[in-house]
């Protein structure tokens, strides 16, 4: 499958980066604050981001955005009402994501690729857009090239007209999973693995 890849602009000068996070490396390895949001609204404030390795607050990525996460940690939740990619990703919260996202790879609102993430919390997905057109789908995407993506807690999937495509490294999920109200007419799920119970409906 081919993955477009976000090319990471210039690096940004240390100034502007400290100026966007509002807090130095010293305080990002502090606990999170649940009522402190970062909006990642573009690449540059993404890369931002990555320059510094990780933050201590949740992040959100809004309606109209679409960015890429590498090699990065999120000590706190994220929230994705746009479109979120990941790789080599750690986020030791929830991930919810709402909404049908905006990005050019698909309709959804969240993709895992090529090096595994790891959510330390639950993962949520409710509202994805998508289309079917040969190649082109609209989906949640998890499909690693190396490695496999895992959730700690559980995965819900609900009300998505967006297919879910989990194929590759995949993604492994230790508590349930859950289905409901979904358009499965182009699932492929030979890369889930569910240690808990699953519930498809």
């Amino acid at each position: 499958m081919r993955i477009r890849t976000i090319l990471a602009a210039a690096a940004v000068p240390a100034a502007l980066a400290a100026s966007l996070l509002g807090a130095t490396a010293a305080s990002a390895a502090a606990t999170p604050n649940p009522s402190t949001t970062f909006t990642v609204a573009d690449q540059a404030t993404a890369d931002a981001l990555m320059a510094q390795g990780s933050i201590s607050k949740n992040i959100d990525v809004p309606a109209g955005s679409d960015v890429q996460l590498r090699w990065f940690t999120v000590n706190g939740n994220v929230t994705v009402e746009g479109h979120l990619s990941m790789a080599s990703d750690v986020v030791n919260g929830n991930v919810t994501v709402t909404g049908s996202g905006s990005g050019g790879i698909d309709g959804s609102g969240l993709t895992l690729f090529n090096n595994a993430s790891h959510i330390t919390g639950n993962l949520t997905v409710t509202g994805s857009g998508g289309y079917w057109g040969g190649n082109a789908y609209g989906w949640t995407l998890f499909d690693n090239a190396d490695g496999t993506s895992q959730v700690d807690g559980y995965l819900a999937f609900q009300n998505n007209a967006g297919a879910l495509y989990a194929s590759g490294g995949g993604l492994h999920v230790a508590g349930k999973f859950t289905a409901s109200s979904n358009d499965m007419s182009h699932w492929t799920k030979d890369g889930l693995t569910v240690s808990g119970k699953q519930v498809i409906s």
